[in-house]
């Protein structure tokens, strides 16, 4: 199950086996669910590169331990082994993730918009 603290209205996840966008009535089920110990299915959607090329990243190369895509002037590195990394002008943004909603905050807190198709 994903802290609700780590959800935001629209974020992508998988809810009761379907990918939806949340609402704030589903943030409220799941806070509710957490607080009584129940447990509500909600698992996190991982990120593909085809979702980054749905959102409108660009493939720009590869290394021997990279795969790099931008949008913006932003930069998402898929390390073979640790996940997604997001660059902002070389510098680091956050630490390394691997799920949709993480990538969505990241992205609102860098630019205060959310992360749409093109």
């Amino acid at each position: 199950m994903i802290d609700t603290k780590e959800l935001r209205i629209g974020n992508v996840i998988y809810l009761n086996g379907k990918k939806t966008a949340v609402s704030s009535d589903d943030i409220a089920f799941l806070a509710k669910c957490q607080l009584m110990g129940i447990g509500c299915e909600s698992t996190p959607v991982k990120v593909t590169e085809e979702m980054l090329n749905g959102l409108g990243f660009m493939f720009e190369f590869e290394n021997v331990s990279n795969r790099v895509y931008s949008k913006e002037g932003i930069n998402i590195l898929i390390h073979h082994s640790d996940g997604l990394s997001l660059y902002n002008n070389g510098e680091k943004i956050g630490k390394s993730f691997f799920y949709m909603h993480q990538l969505q905050n990241l992205w609102f807190s860098l630019l205060g918009r959310e992360i749409t198709n093109p």
